[in-house]
């Protein structure tokens, strides 16, 4: 063939192939129609195969199992069309799971033919194959239509983290640069403000300048934590002083809340497996017992307690409490503090990843005590003098 010929070949070739890519996307039942015709097709047949041992055999009930059999997973292929034809699923992964059908037919017909078909040129019976074709393929289409549809499931659901993570990602990028940036003016501004103003007015403008800290300071970390909850990045704990983690967070919620009585029961010198993010895990458990606190005194109480392998945390309210049948799902996705903050899903999220556990039980007489469990650091445990208290 000459080079001509070959470019011809080719164009025609690739013409070909971009016909049938446009042909696919433009029709969005032609999988779930292949899957279905294959189980039309083959209930039919086994019919015809039925009758056909009628006239051959006469009646008998091995025959009328056997046509059962074949229109029971006849009928399983044309509801999985059915079942295909209601999925989200783009018509291209619809036309993969019907030519998995497809292959998981032809597949087993290529078994067939070396353990079945390959008897006569060895001079052996064939032994009438005609109900083992028809099982064989009514359980290949099957198969090759589950292996065909878990396939595109996961690739589906892979693409939607991916495509999750890059939002995520984007939205992320752009607030931490406003957020910064503003932040950046007002602190250059609190700083301009501390040389003119009196010492009446200096503990508002310290007020501000804190939370003006703290504001860059968490959207500094939010890196971190957005690729936690993207699962884009491992969290590697270590060892974290707790107890003063606690005493910071205790402290910022006295200062930024008024009406408020906050009390703390925390040992010195507790170092438990986290990072450096354990922070903004308190820090929303605390603005999180605040904000849903309705009660006229609004009271939280703070302690912990050192056991041998782990340290539990335990944060009180006297707020309306959390119902029984929420206590699960208050952590789930979707759940949010509200007011700011990354919610509760963040701080189980983070917590699993220290290898520690959090629930939920019911204050007396009122409100909720959120119980936090984190792994003690060894070095904290080789301490003889670690948990004791001041």
């Amino acid at each position: 063939m000459s080079d001509s010929d070959s470019g011809v070949a080719s164009r025609v070739a690739g013409a070909g192939r971009e016909r049938v890519e446009r042909l696919v996307p433009s029709t969005p039942r032609g999988g779930p129609a292949v899957v279905g015709a294959v189980g039309i097709a083959l209930f039919l047949i086994t019919l015809l195969n039925f009758f056909r041992e009628l006239r051959q055999f006469g009646f008998g009930w091995p025959q009328v199992a056997a046509v059962l059999l074949g229109a029971w997973l006849s009928a399983v292929i044309v509801y999985g069309a059915i079942y295909l034809q209601g999925t989200p699923y783009t018509p291209r992964q619809r036309w993969q799971v019907a030519a998995a059908a497809l292959a998981g037919i032809g597949f087993v017909y290529f078994v067939m033919y070396f353990t079945v078909f390959v008897r006569p040129s060895v001079g052996l019976r064939l032994g009438g194959p005609t109900l083992q074709l028809l099982a064989s393929a009514h359980a290949g289409a099957v198969a090759g239509y589950l292996i065909g549809l878990l396939y595109v499931k996961a690739r589906r659901d892979a693409q939607q983290a991916r495509q999750v993570g890059q939002q995520l990602e984007f939205m992320h990028s752009i607030l931490r640069h406003d957020v910064l940036n503003s932040m950046t003016v007002v602190r250059a501004r609190a700083e301009h403000l501390d040389q003119q103003l009196d010492g009446r007015h200096r503990e508002s403008l310290d007020a501000i300048r804190n939370q003006t800290e703290s504001v860059i300071d968490l959207s500094q970390r939010a890196r971190a934590t957005v690729d936690a909850l993207a699962a884009e990045a491992d969290v590697t704990p270590e060892p974290v002083d707790l107890s003063a983690i606690l005493r910071e967070e205790v402290a910022t919620v006295r200062s930024t809340y008024d009406a408020l009585s906050v009390t703390a029961d925390l040992p010195d010198d507790v170092v438990v497996q986290a990072d450096d993010m354990l922070s903004a895990v308190f820090g929303n458990l605390l603005s999180n017992a605040v904000q849903h606190n309705d009660a006229d005194d609004r009271r939280i109480h703070v302690a912990a307690r050192v056991g041998a392998e782990s340290v539990v945390v335990r944060v009180r309210d006297n707020g309306p409490g959390v119902p029984d049948e929420e206590k699960d799902a208050v952590f789930e996705q979707g759940h949010s503090s509200s007011g700011g903050g990354f919610g509760l899903f963040f701080v189980r999220t983070m917590i699993d990843h220290y290898g520690g556990s959090i629930h939920i039980e019911d204050n007396q007489p009122r409100g909720s005590v959120f119980v936090v469990s984190l792994p003690r650091a060894e070095q904290d445990r080789t301490s003889p003098f670690a948990g004791a208290g001041v």
